[in-house]
């Protein structure tokens, strides 16, 4: 009975171990998971961007906390990781803006897509998100072109407000842009331009995938024209040419002697007569082509 009473001790000291090791190791763990079901929804934004093979690049993205379906604050101090492919590329810190950075220097050229996600301990709940890179030698120009330009225009809604208006990702592409923008493709690199919403950025990559448009990185500002500062300092004397669709996208791209194009319908062609004086105003994809030869 004595033996049978130790060994039995034995096993309950044993059993009473591994759950001292196993909470003390949670404890230990720099990065305890949280429960599913007690994280607050959140959305990473991407930031694409564009370099050249062997140049040094900072990938970042951005970590929004949601709150009923609202967009509410950065979230700062959390941990993102970023991943391309199998290869484990870093992980990045949120500041009080909600931005994590990485170094990163690609080598070889094309289209680098860089997986962002928050590491399984964070308190907040999101999809992961893709960053583009492109990777271009400036032996090939660019072509930036406003996604807006991309789409059909929004028909005029008169008395008695018969109709609605359409949700962007509802909206076609406009006629010939998927076809003439994908032989451009070819010949240029092409940089989308949106002035849009940051936290729309995957409804708008989505409805160029799903139409077909060349993948290529969108670069998302306001009417600073903010991102595309690095661009124009390091390419500007490669950019081939800009298409946009407003007076005040073309006015800054005009002053740093880019080629732009305004599409415009021609009734209101008139708007911009002399005030745009070095932009070309066109009507079509067909008169872009024209243009862009």
């Amino acid at each position: 009975m004595k033996k049978m009473k130790g060994k039995g001790d034995r096993f309950i000291f044993l059993v009473f171990l591994a759950i001292v090791l196993t909470v003390w190791k949670i404890n230990l763990s720099p990065f305890p998971t949280a429960h599913a079901e007690n994280k607050t929804p959140a959305i990473i934004i991407p930031y694409d961007t564009i370099t050249s093979p062997g140049i040094e690049v900072w990938p970042q993205a951005k970590v929004i906390a949601k709150k009923f379906r609202i967009i509410e604050r950065p979230a700062g101090g959390e941990h993102i990781e970023f991943t391309e492919g199998d290869r484990y590329l870093g992980l990045a810190l949120t500041g009080g803006d909600g931005v994590g950075v990485i170094r990163y220097t690609p080598l070889g050229e094309g289209m680098h897509k860089i997986k962002v996600r928050l590491i399984p301990a964070s308190v907040y709940s999101a999809e992961e998100a893709e960053i583009l890179i492109g990777v271009w030698n400036p032996s090939r120009q660019l072509l930036l072109v406003s996604v807006e330009a991309l789409r059909e225009k929004q028909k005029e809604i008169k008395f008695p407000f018969i109709g609605r208006i359409k949700k962007d990702g509802e909206r076609r592409p406009m006629e010939g842009a998927v076809d003439i923008l994908s032989a451009l493709s070819r010949r240029f690199h092409i940089v989308y331009l949106s002035r849009g919403d940051l936290a729309q950025l995957s409804g708008i990559r989505s409805w160029l995938y799903q139409n077909r448009f060349p993948v290529s990185p969108i670069l998302i500002g306001d009417n600073g024209m903010t991102p595309l500062n690095k661009v124009l300092a390091d390419r500007k004397k490669n950019i081939k040419g800009a298409v946009v669709t407003a007076g005040d996208e073309a006015e800054p791209l005009q002053k740093e002697g880019i080629r732009t194009l305004l599409l415009v319908e021609k009734k209101r062609q008139s708007e911009y007569k002399g005030k745009l004086k070095k932009t070309t105003l066109v009507t079509d994809w067909k008169e872009i082509k024209k243009e862009i030869q």
